[in-house]
């Protein structure tokens, strides 16, 4: 197979892919939003403006939480370091390059990879510039990192670990790729040393963190239909491990919870979703791509309970915060859900521009950025 899509055909596949990944949603109608019953007090803690550039809505550049700082960037690749507690910039810094996906962070080191096709290594206490890594791709997913080695997954499904400190390459894992692809692309996920990842085939892989060995693959679901959008099963949910159980799902596929050992389903749903997954002990949450809120019970996949007041918005993936969860919608509102039944908890009107970018919770106070740069922090 050849493995170097020529940037016509990227093109091309981001086009389609870009009407195809909203078709669930506009299928159904968007319904007018109803009053949050006796609404619980929220506060806006503070306002900050990474800039404008995440105009591209199909790139989740949610921030990151780490130690006392919120990490932002944007598309035209502006970066902002806010306290975050009170939103004090600790600093902030405009680059030439534009970003195409989330950042990452860890052991001091703040990852995100460039629209050009390279992954950028920035000093997470000062945003002084380390290390660019040419990638044989672009890469619309955010790194992953642990112990030293940063891995990024590229749009034609070639995986590279790295070594952070002096840009080594350690190993590369290929996968197949399907004849159209949608827009992003899940990161991959390390868990004791193991790399969970899925794939524009649907497929779920796990390796090894030091070799890149393989240790099993499995397909969720069959692609089915004639068309080439029919038939995607694009997985960019970032799959999600917990007591030895991974949680993954599918564009136009299912929810799984699979082994980790035994790579054998647990339980399984049909559901399409490009969103993460949100886990509690007592529940997973996921928002799909009709607009709708599930709530599973984890161990069986027994529906707990099911929201439908906002069929038809294309939500953010939901965050869980205290005793409830929150989703962002594309029409720039924001909703709390109380995790017990999925009644609203509350609700705000934050930036008509409309909300992409997976928001970011830290106890009870939630970090959203819109898309056009805006971040406000709330606490409920």
């Amino acid at each position: 197979m050849i493995r170097q899509l020529s940037t016509i055909m990227i093109a091309m596949i981001l086009l389609f892919s870009l009407n195809a990944c909203s078709s669930d949603a506009d299928k159904a109608q968007t319904k007018p939003l109803t009053a949050v019953q006796n609404p619980a007090d929220l506060k806006v803690v503070w306002k900050g403006h990474t800039g404008n550039g995440n105009a591209q809505t199909d790139i989740n550049f949610s921030p990151v939480f780490a130690e006392d700082t919120l990490y932002t960037v944007s598309q035209n690749g502006n970066m902002v370091a806010y306290e975050a507690k009170n939103g004090r910039i600790r600093w902030q810094q405009k680059n030439k390059t534009r970003f195409s996906s989330a950042p990452t962070v860890g052991d001091g080191k703040l990852f995100v990879n460039g629209d050009a096709g390279e992954l950028w290594v920035f000093d997470a206490s000062n945003g002084k510039k380390l290390l660019s890594l040419e990638l044989p791709n672009k890469s619309f997913s955010a790194p992953a990192y642990s112990n030293g080695t940063v891995l990024v997954k590229t749009i034609d499904e070639v995986t590279l670990a790295f070594n952070a400190e002096d840009g080594t390459l350690r190993w590369r894992y290929e996968s197949d790729v399907p004849d159209m692809i949608l827009e992003g692309g899940s990161s991959p996920v390390i868990t004791n040393d193991i790399v969970v990842q899925g794939s524009a085939e649907g497929r779920v892989t796990l390796l090894t963190l030091d070799k890149g060995q393989l240790l099993w693959q499995r397909r969720l679901v069959e692609p089915e239909g004639i068309s080439d959008i029919s038939r995607m099963v694009d997985i960019d949910a970032d799959p999600l491990v917990k007591n030895d159980i991974i949680y993954v799902a599918s564009y136009q596929g299912k929810l799984v919870a699979l082994d980790k050992f035994k790579a054998m389903p647990i339980w399984e749903h049909d559901l399409s979703t490009r969103n993460d997954l949100a886990l509690t002990d007592s529940a997973l949450f996921v928002s799909d791509a009709k607009g709708k809120i599930w709530a599973f019970n984890p161990t069986t996949g027994k529906v707990l309970w099911r929201q439908n007041n906002l069929s038809g918005r294309i939500l953010t993936a939901p965050v869980v915060t205290g005793e409830n969860i929150v989703v962002a919608d594309n029409l720039g509102n924001v909703h709390w859900l109380s995790q017990s039944d999925g009644h609203f908890v509350a609700r705000v009107l934050m930036d008509k521009k409309g909300i992409s970018s997976t928001p970011v919770a830290e106890g009870n106070r939630v970090f959203v950025m819109s898309n056009k740069g805006a971040i406000v922090a709330y606490q409920l």
